[in-house]
């Protein structure tokens, strides 16, 4: 995390953020102590709520601040490596050692790590030929990328990515913005992110068959004037209206109420603002409960998001867009290995709020 980034911009304490008599009572975070600089990174340490009856702390760990109303029971979702084995200083680890529970392990799948990574910054080189120009990610980003270029040479002041992974389309915003956020609930994609502006390179293992990878590296431009977090972005750690852009790509079928991520999206978004969405509609139960899927009887889903955008359904949100652009059927095409390939269709939809 870059300390002079984070002093321009404010992060709100989701721990004692509530409504008040005259609208939502919140306060602003603070960088806390900080245990481990690499140059002007600050690589761990800890935010600090300025509300006294709160004084909640957030870790900042691998460079990425975790800033949750419930860390625990994040922690105890993720299953798989425990946390201190990533953190380099004995406070670190025997603060996290201190909230663990029954052994709770955080989750890191190696694989797909690799292969979202593959998807966001390189081109597969064994795709066959008869899905060769489909399975171009570039196609994709190129769609995304394009979607969201303001008008004019306009630059935004702030950008909003939400369920960024391992952040391409977060440094993609930050070139057309003076700064850009990314967010999302996996720590190792979001610190891989973290890890790349920092270092300024990578590298990914790409996955042939079995135990039999490669290894790829990187090339792309990643812009300073980010940061990244671990954040929910159903309950987004931001004031309301303070950004001019929030994209949620290939996320609304992948939290638990997508009504409420669209609410959110709506709320975190100023007079003018611009809205991107990217979803295949692939409804999860075990994910999402069925009755909490966007769906309306006769209607396509990506139908039915428009209308609710537009304020045509359900007016009670309060939703007011103006469609900029629409896409069916973009090719959305994840690498797993040589012989494995998850392949999406994913609708796309720009709007402006009124």
């Amino acid at each position: 995390m870059l300390t002079e980034f984070f002093d321009q911009r404010e992060l709100i304490c989701p721990k004692c953020r509530r409504a008040g008599r005259n609208g939502i009572v919140q306060f602003p975070l603070r960088a806390g102590r900080v245990i481990i600089f690499e140059g002007d990174f600050i690589i761990e340490g800890f935010l600090e709520c300025t509300n006294d009856a709160c004084s909640e702390i957030f870790p900042i760990i691998e460079g990425v601040p975790i800033v949750l109303k419930d860390f625990r029971a994040w922690q105890g979702k993720e299953k798989s490596k425990s946390f201190s084995m990533q953190c380099r200083s004995p406070e670190m680890g025997a603060y996290l050692e201190s909230l663990k529970e029954n052994d709770n392990r955080f989750f890191y799948d190696k694989n797909l790590l690799s292969a979202y990574t593959e998807f966001h910054y390189s081109t597969p080189p064994d795709a066959p030929m008869f899905m060769a120009e489909q399975a171009d990610p570039r196609i994709y980003w190129e769609i995304v990328t394009e979607a969201g270029r303001p008008g004019d040479g306009h630059q935004y002041k702030r950008a909003l990515d939400l369920g960024c992974s391992v952040g391409r389309y977060t440094f993609s915003l930050a070139k057309f913005s003076e700064s850009a956020v990314g967010i999302d609930l996996n720590f190792k994609t979001v610190a891989y992110a973290a890890g790349l502006q920092r270092t300024q390179q990578g590298s990914f293992e790409r996955k042939l068959h079995g135990c039999c990878i490669k290894a790829a590296t990187i090339s792309f431009e990643f812009p300073r004037n980010v940061l990244f977090l671990v954040a929910d972005a159903l309950d987004p750690p931001f004031r309301a209206g303070s950004f001019d852009i929030v994209a949620g790509l290939n996320l609304l079928d992948n939290v638990s109420v997508p009504l409420v991520l669209l609410g959110q999206m709506d709320a975190l978004l100023g007079s003018g603002g611009r809205l991107i969405l990217s979803s295949s509609y692939e409804w999860r139960a075990d994910i999402c409960d069925p009755e909490e899927w966007i769906e309306e009887e006769g209607l396509e889903t990506a139908e039915t998001v428009r209308r609710i955008l537009e304020g045509k359904m359900l007016p009670e949100m309060g939703f007011g867009y103006k469609v900029l652009q629409e896409l069916q059927r973009v090719p959305w095409i994840l690498r797993n290995h040589t012989r494995y390939w998850s392949v999406f269709l994913v609708h796309i939809i720009t709007a402006e709020k009124l």
